[in-house]
């Protein structure tokens, strides 16, 4: 995996996945999907909304379609993450030398530059 960050007192996770998932707006069709999505099938078609082995494919890749008629950055969600699939591996094959796992643990490192929260209130 890519290098990631916990910022802002360990409360946002500031990774090249999140980044990819909030600037094509897939974060709003999760969230969609989230909520409109029955709790009782188990699988939740919210964690992978471009799933074709999940249940009711047609119908969410019909809604994305829809969707990406007021959110075209939706259509920027595919090359995204194609681009992140291929710097994973560029990544990988630099520092990770070898053969690795594929659910390998997430790096993360600290970042100052963010306040606190204790920081920012008044007392």
């Amino acid at each position: 995996c890519l290098p990631s960050c916990l910022a802002c007192d360990r409360q946002c996770l500031c990774s090249a996945e999140s980044m990819a998932e909030y600037s094509t707006c897939m974060c709003l069709v999760k969230g969609l999907f989230y909520h409109c999505s029955n709790d009782d099938e188990g699988d939740s078609c919210a964690d992978n909304p471009c799933s074709c082995s999940q249940a009711h494919c047609l119908s969410r890749y019909a809604c994305m379609g829809a969707l990406s008629l007021v959110l075209p950055c939706l259509l920027c969600y595919p090359p995204a993450k194609g681009c992140l699939k291929l710097s994973r591996a560029c990544y990988d094959r630099i520092n990770r030398p070898g053969c690795r796992c594929k659910n390998s643990n997430t790096v993360y490192c600290k970042l100052e530059s963010c306040p606190s929260r204790s920081d920012s209130k008044p007392s």
